[in-house]
């Protein structure tokens, strides 16, 4: 992804959370055209919400690597 926003430009806006194909999640003003390979996984939100999503998500994703090597 280039020309990103720097994560403090995204105080007091609505975001998304964008996820790309390896599963990464971004933080990114919902005014900004997303870029491509990175769909929108939640959102439009206030930034907190969408930080909450991305802690949620990561969450899963351990949980699911720790039962799978289990």
């Amino acid at each position: 992804m280039t020309g990103r926003p720097a994560a403090e430009g995204t105080a007091g806006r609505e975001c998304v959370v964008l996820v790309n194909t390896l599963g990464r999640h971004s933080l990114w003003p919902a005014e900004l055209e997303t870029p491509a390979g990175w769909p929108v996984a939640h959102g439009p939100a206030d930034r907190a919400q969408c930080l909450d999503f991305i802690a949620r998500a990561s969450d899963h994703r351990h949980e699911a690597a720790e039962a799978a090597a289990a």
